[in-house]
């Protein structure tokens, strides 16, 4: 005698996207251009020394401080698509996607722990604190443990935590190889331009980042994070 069984079969379509995942996805592509055009319109190279940046700032405090309000807001607005593509990329490889979320997401919160030197800059300009003052509070902040470990952190472990993303999501086939792969390179390619100078390689990471995220993201908002709901 056949039996029916009293609970619906499960299903993986996914829910239609509401608000909080469209925005999370938009994010996730706004918050590396933001970082970019931050980049764009900060005013002295990445490579100066303390003395040299001082002087740029002082001269170009409005450009300073536009920069400073674009760093801040692609901050805020990365977390939401971090945590989406992360999700995305743990549901397909539980730890790469977990480990490169956490590294990346903890190096970001180490580098906004550290001492923001433009803001310090315009504060103390503001103040009429002379250049050369201004300099060599610049050289001992930087000096200081508590502001060099964790930018070394940041550096390690946003560049790991992007290349398991990429990983993650290269092996679940999320998006396309190739947009994997320029998350895996962006943040290398990020690195590498920051201590060097070059501008267009600073400007291109973060593209690259965008462009992965993106992709990420369009899979997230067409059919979230593919894990399905317990139906007790």
């Amino acid at each position: 005698m056949a039996t029916t069984s009293s609970h619906p079969p499960t299903t993986t379509e996914p829910a239609p996207a509401g608000t909080a995942r469209r925005l999370a996805a938009a994010a996730a592509v706004l918050g590396p251009l933001l970082f970019a055009a931050a980049f764009l319109i900060s005013p002295y190279d990445t490579n100066a020394d303390a003395d040299e940046i001082a002087r740029v700032i002082a001269a170009h405090q409005g450009a300073t401080e536009v920069s400073v309000w674009l760093w801040t807001a692609g901050t805020v607005v990365l977390a939401p698509g971090l945590i989406a593509v992360g999700m995305l990329a743990t549901a397909r490889s539980a730890r790469l996607g977990l480990w490169g979320s956490v590294l990346f997401g903890t190096g970001l919160l180490a580098i906004t722990a550290t001492p923001s030197l433009d803001t310090v800059a315009l504060g103390a300009f503001d103040k009429g604190v002379p250049v050369a003052t201004l300099a060599k509070v610049a050289t001992g902040t930087n000096d200081l443990p508590a502001v060099g470990v964790p930018v070394l952190y940041f550096v390690a472990a946003h560049v790991v935590g992007a290349v398991l993303l990429g990983v993650a999501l290269l092996r679940g086939r999320t998006v396309p190889a190739w947009a994997a792969w320029l998350l895996i390179l962006s943040m290398p390619f990020n690195v590498a331009g920051y201590a060097t100078g070059v501008d267009p390689v600073t400007v291109l990471s973060f593209v690259m980042l965008a462009v992965a995220f993106g992709y990420a993201a369009l899979a997230f908002v067409r059919h979230g994070t593919g894990w399905v709901r317990s139906p007790s």
